[in-house]
C-alpha cells in the first residue's frame, strides 16, 4: 500500500523575506517578497509546487512578482492573522483568500474581506480576479485581527470563522463557493474588547482556540485564552469556554 500525503502546506513565507521548504523531508530555507511582522499566508498545489502567499495586502506569484490587481487587499502589516487562503471545493484553479484588518480601539478596522484568485489567468501565474467581498455584517469597525479555516465534517467543504466582539461567524465555501449571506453567528459570554490574538482549529474540527492579546497600556491587562467545542458538521461555537490563561500577572499575554 503506497500513501501519498496532500503537500499544500509544505511552502511557508513569513516575516522579513523568509521561507522555508519541505517538499524532499529535509527544511530547505527560501527567498520570499514577503515582508511582514504579523499575519501571512501560502499555498501549494496538492503535489507541494509553489502557487500563490499574500501578508493579506499582497499576493505574489510562484516567481515571487506580484500578481496583477494583487495589491492594496484589505489586511494589514500589523494584523494578528491578516490573511488565510481557502480552496474553492469545486474548481481546482479558483481560491479564496480572506482578509481582516487592523484595528486599534475600534478605529480603522477595515473588517473580514474575501478576494477570488483564478490560476488559470495570467499565463497560468494567477491574478487577483474578484474582490473585495465585504464579510463584516456592518460591523467592520469591531472587527478583529483573528481568522482561520478547518474542513466541514464531510470534508468536501470549508468552515472560514472570524470573531467580531462577542460573536463567532462562520461562512461556508462549498462547491457552490462562498456563502456570503447566510453566515452561521454564534455568540458567547467573553467579549473580546482587544481585537489582537490568534484564532486556531483543530485539524478534527472540534476544538476551537481563540486568544485576546488585551494590555491595559500600563501593565498587563485581561488577555484570556479560551478553548471552545466546534460543531463542524453545522459552523456553530458552543458557548462552553474552557479558560486555559486568565492570569496575565502570572502567564503573559495569550497571542499565538
Amino acid at each position: 500500500c503506497t500513501l501519498y500525503s496532500q503537500a499544500e502546506a509544505n511552502h511557508w513565507f513569513f516575516g522579513q523575506n523568509a521561507g522555508v521548504n519541505f517538499n524532499n523531508g529535509n527544511i530547505v530555507s527560501l527567498f520570499s517578497s514577503l515582508n511582514t511582522i504579523e499575519g501571512c499566508s501560502s499555498y501549494s498545489d496538492s503535489s507541494g509546487n509553489l502557487l500563490f502567499y499574500s501578508d493579506g495586502i499582497q499576493v505574489w506569484n510562484r516567481n515571487h512578482i506580484l500578481m496583477p490587481n494583487g495589491t492594496d487587499l484589505k489586511g494589514n502589516p500589523s494584523s494578528t492573522q491578516s490573511a488565510i487562503i481557502v480552496p474553492n471545493p469545486s474548481n481546482s484553479t479558483k481560491y479564496f483568500i480572506f482578509t481582516v484588518g487592523n484595528n486599534i480601539n475600534g478605529i480603522g478596522g477595515s473588517g473580514l474581506n474575501c478576494y477570488v484568485i483564478d490560476m488559470t489567468l495570467d499565463g497560468g501565474l494567477g491574478d487577483v480576479s474578484g474582490g473585495p467581498i465585504n464579510l463584516s455584517d456592518g460591523r467592520d469597525e469591531q472587527w478583529t485581527e483573528k481568522v482561520t479555516s478547518v474542513k466541514t465534517a464531510d470534508c468536501d467543504s470549508y468552515w472560514v470563522i472570524s470573531l467580531v466582539a462577542d460573536t463567532y461567524y462562520a461562512y461556508k465555501v462549498d462547491a457552490n463557493g462562498l456563502d456570503t449571506t447566510n453566515p452561521v453567528r454564534s455568540k458567547v459570554d467573553y467579549y473580546s474588547k482587544d481585537v489582537r490574538g490568534y484564532l486556531k482549529l483543530s485539524p478534527d474540527g472540534k476544538k476551537l482556540a481563540s486568544a485576546t492579546y488585551n494590555t491595559s497600556g500600563t501593565g498587563l491587562g485581561e488577555g484570556k485564552l479560551h478553548l471552545y467545542s466546534f460543531n463542524a458538521s453545522t459552523g456553530i461555537v458552543s458557548n462552553d469556554a474552557e479558560v486555559l490563561i486568565s492570569n496575565t500577572a502570572l502567564n503573559g499575554e495569550p497571542y499565538g
